[in-house]
């Protein structure tokens, strides 16, 4: 069927400056406003949905396109919370959508509102060109990723496992990397890993007091001790190279992967986000916490790492725990060997002739946890080519993707979806 891409690309450009206007900085979330705008685009088209409120003014959204059962399911599935924004340090405004440059700007432009728009886009065509499919598509937005998901996903799954009876699932977690190139041809990543989220709470006890007096069992100082500890051990151990993936790259070929996020892929990383100590400043305070976000590879697990943070600090004065609030042992991985995994790298390769395609392990979480932790195929990518700079946007500052960028996807994603789910029975 020919496609207008012109036009259509036009219009999802005119809706995506539109859903970046809207603020679901989390918290407070407020995702019902996404929501609602998504609904209006439902309605209009005369797409059957259902919402489920979670919280107040949070909800989730279902919509489906119904197919011939001859196959499981597909969901389009992506996140509206975005992470907060300091104001002041964006050069334009973040709840703006502007374009500048042939760039479109916002707080979730690539984290992920752009590829929900890919998404739903691709969704509306569906519905449009009115073909049989083999199997139902579900666009589905959820709440509160940002936070742990418990009033998204987490509470999809456990309220309403009768909606995901599917095969796959599309989410975020991959892309191509257009600054990194094999044979002079850009890489793409298609996320069916992750790794383990295992956020610490590192608490430190002293004696109070004025702040004039010696003080010489100061928990501030044993926190900052114990902080500094972990992180020479984390530096020490930490190899700022690619430790490789032979089966997709030969030994020239790894090394000249040099993206921060590949070579995380498979090594523990530890960052300090929050610390607390203190309410005056001339009280000695008589306890220091911090937090450490620190994401595990697969051959790591979590009650084992935590033990070797308390042999490592060796001082059972020193509470460390945990303080995640995802369930042990999660299934975090997926099948690759899959039809719309072929079909991902035969559209890939019809733009992109030659570019090596591979399994990537997402440094950080995403909803597909929780799908494939019930053994669903959820795969991430949003089919777009990345500088390093646009990367760099993830909860950033002036946080941006490219027109060309943006139409790329949809192009691809519509690609994708139609040849995993325009097939006719015979």
């Amino acid at each position: 069927m020919k496609m207008d891409w012109n036009k259509i690309n036009k219009q999802a450009l005119l809706m995506l400056q539109e859903y970046l206007k809207i603020n679901t900085s989390n918290p407070p979330g407020n995702e019902i406003l996404a929501t609602d705008f998504f609904e209006y685009h439902l309605k209009i088209n005369q797409i059957e949905f259902q919402t489920f409120t979670t919280a107040n003014k949070r909800k989730i959204l279902y919509a489906k396109i119904k197919g011939n059962n001859s196959k499981k399911g597909l969901m389009l599935c992506s996140h509206s919370d975005v992470v907060p924004v300091e104001k002041d340090k964006w050069s334009i405004e973040p709840f703006g959508g502007k374009i500048r440059n042939n760039k479109i700007y916002g707080r979730g432009a690539i984290d992920m509102k752009s590829c929900t728009i890919m998404q739903f886009i691709a969704f509306l065509l569906l519905k449009k060109n009115n073909q049989v499919l083999n199997r139902d598509v579900i666009f589905c937005l959820v709440p509160d990723e940002e936070i742990g998901s418990m009033y998204g996903m987490s509470w999809l799954i456990k309220n309403k496992p009768e909606l995901l009876n599917i095969e796959y699932s599309l989410n975020e977690g991959g892309y191509g990397f257009s600054d990194i190139e094999i044979n002079n041809k850009p890489i793409f990543g298609i996320a069916n890993n992750e790794k383990e989220i295992c956020q610490l709470k590192i608490t430190t006890f002293g004696e109070t007091g004025h702040g004039s007096q010696p003080n010489f069992n100061n928990a501030p100082l044993k926190l900052t001790n114990a902080l500094a500890k972990i992180h020479k051990w984390h530096n020490s151990n930490y190899q700022h190279v690619f430790s490789g993936n032979k089966q997709f790259f030969n030994a020239e070929e790894n090394k000249k992967i040099n993206d921060v996020e590949l070579i995380a892929m498979n090594q523990i990383t530890i960052n300090i986000t929050q610390l607390h100590t203190g309410n005056k400043h001339n009280v000695i305070p008589s306890k220091a916490e911090a937090i450490l976000d620190c994401r595990l590879p697969g051959t790591i697990n979590r009650e084992g790492f935590i033990t070797m943070i308390k042999k490592l600090l060796n001082n059972p004065e020193i509470l460390v725990e945990s303080i995640s609030t995802d369930e042990k042992n999660m299934k975090i991985n997926c099948e690759w060997d899959t039809e719309l995994i072929k079909i991902i790298q035969s559209t890939i390769n019809k733009k992109f002739p030659e570019s090596k395609i591979f399994p990537l392990t997402s440094a950080y979480a995403t909803d597909n946890r929780f799908l494939r932790n019930i053994g669903i195929n959820a795969y991430g990518f949003i089919p777009s080519l990345f500088s390093a700079e646009e990367r760099n946007g993830f909860h950033n500052h002036d946080e941006y993707i490219t027109i060309d960028n943006f139409y790329l996807g949809c192009e691809m994603t519509y690609s994708i979806i139609s040849q995993l789910c325009i097939k006719i029975a015979n």
